[in-house]
């Protein structure tokens, strides 16, 4: 029963965070309440149970039958599952809170083509309240700044999660994370249609991803 709950607290983090992504930085999150983006309906209690509601009402809103977007249920799916994982002991606190960062910073990085900062400093306060401070995530939030002043090739919020990042790996590490990233990132540059900015952060969860997954092998 206990992984259940943990499944439903992840779930409905996702739901806050997705909510925290359509409204950053332009709108408060607390008002005006959750509401349909098309009618403008505000949703009862039974239209917000994660996963559940949007499944029951088969991915459309319950009053104007407008489609919900489908990442809002892959995100609520994905985070209830990585808090699972956490509760069977498989996942560490520090793993779970970085791979909750990258996946929202993620999805905002690709929906905007922007790095917002302020949920990023939130994410990596209470991550370096979790794991602890190291000069490696000195020295990745010195580019970030440098970044912000000078074309480095590299946006300053991409050291800046990078910076996360060294909470919980080595130098090694992330020089293989950042391999894995620029691999991934120039095969979504040849598939893109369109020439214009590449969003880097989903790119960098993918080694996030990869090297957690490995480290988790090598324990099993």
């Amino acid at each position: 029963m206990i992984h259940l709950y943990f499944f439903f607290v992840g779930s409905s983090i996702a739901s806050f965070l997705g909510l925290v992504i359509d409204r950053f930085p332009e709108r408060s999150v607390i008002r005006p309440a959750s509401h349909c983006n098309r009618c403008g309906q505000r949703l009862a209690p039974r239209d917000l149970i994660p996963i559940l509601s949007q499944l029951i009402n088969c991915l459309r809103c319950r009053f104007c039958s407008g489609r919900i977007p489908l990442r809002y249920l892959l995100f609520e799916c994905v985070l209830g599952s990585l808090f699972l994982t956490a509760s069977f002991g498989i996942l560490s606190a520090s793993q779970l809170l970085l791979l909750t960062m990258g996946l929202t910073l993620a999805i905002y990085d690709q929906r905007e083509q922007q790095y917002p900062l302020m949920i990023w400093l939130m994410f990596h306060l209470i991550l370096t309240l979790t794991a602890g401070f190291s000069w490696l995530m000195l020295g990745f939030l010195l580019l970030g700044l440098l970044a912000y002043v000078w074309n480095m090739g590299i946006g300053a919020g991409d050291f800046l999660f990078l910076a996360s990042c060294a909470a919980i790996f080595s130098l090694t590490e992330i020089l293989i994370l950042i391999q894995i990233a620029s691999f991934s990132g120039l095969a979504c540059f040849c598939f893109k249609q369109k020439k214009d900015r590449l969003a880097f952060v989903p790119c960098l969860l993918l080694g996030v991803a990869v090297l957690i997954s490995y480290k988790l092998l090598l324990l099993g």
